[in-house]
């Protein structure tokens, strides 16, 4: 069941119901390990957003949604798992839970859009395939591995059309860092990033399975291709970012 995304300047309101739903769930359980609630329960959001069972896992070491587990079960119902840090609610971590919500629903929304219409779900998208793999997303969040190349792919990640209109629903929050680091893509000298680069750093990398880095035989044309590419989608992000904060005061 689906109706038009509600949305302005990349803020999504049925997104935010559901939220203050979840939001209210967890905070008036005393539950840590498992919580599940029916979206049939709250049928205005679900009319919008048919849900039938959301998930909250409670996992020291992430906060996210899990794309390859939610989606239609084996009797045909609408899940929605996501991951949330204990600490958060202890307050031991940056993050504002809410805030942290708007995002991770943004991507489980994307997905309903694509998969309740029969199209593949995020994983199957182009840059998923051309990029944001296992293996780039294991490589971002190894703290061993430095250098120039993690840099610019880091700049990827901020800028795909995965984690962009997520972030916006952070921008509007006013939490998180996120227009910081788009300007600073903006402003970014990438030809410096050669004299720092090590050829060793560029071998080990392109070991991994990231198939953008396959078109590309020295890390100096990766570099000079991604200084063009990336800072074009900078400027389209913040064209974004900008009409968000006009639209909405902020």
């Amino acid at each position: 069941m689906i109706s038009k995304l509600h949305e302005s300047a990349g803020v999504s309101s049925v997104v935010r119901e559901w939220t203050n739903i979840i939001y209210d769930g967890i905070m008036s359980s005393n539950e840590r390990d498992r919580i599940i609630i029916d979206g049939y329960d709250h049928y205005d959001t679900y009319k919008e957003f048919g849900i039938d069972y959301l998930v909250i896992d409670f996992y020291d070491k992430i906060t996210g949604y899990d794309t390859q587990k939610s989606g239609y079960d084996k009797d045909g119902y609408y899940v929605v798992l996501l991951y949330i840090q204990p600490q958060i609610l202890d307050g031991q971590t940056n993050y504002d839970l809410k805030s942290a919500l708007n995002h991770e629903l943004k991507h489980a929304y994307q997905d309903y859009m694509r998969v309740s219409k029969g199209y593949g779900n995020i994983d199957t998208t182009k840059q998923v395939k051309e990029f944001y793999t296992d293996d780039f997303i294991g490589l971002l969040n190894n703290p061993q591995h430095t250098g120039p190349i993690k840099t610019i792919l880091k700049y990827y990640y901020y800028l795909s059309n995965l984690e962009r209109d997520a972030y916006l629903e952070n921008v509007y929050d006013q939490q998180g860092d996120y227009t910081k680091k788009i300007r600073s893509i903006l402003r970014k000298d990438f030809q410096q990033f050669k004299q720092k680069m090590l050829q060793s750093s560029w071998d080990n990398i392109t070991q991994l399975n990231i198939p953008l880095l396959n078109k590309f035989n020295t890390p100096e044309e990766f570099i000079d291709y991604s200084d063009k590419r990336l800072k074009g989608e900078a400027i389209k992000v913040m064209k974004k970012i900008n009409k968000l904060k006009y639209i909405h005061n902020k």
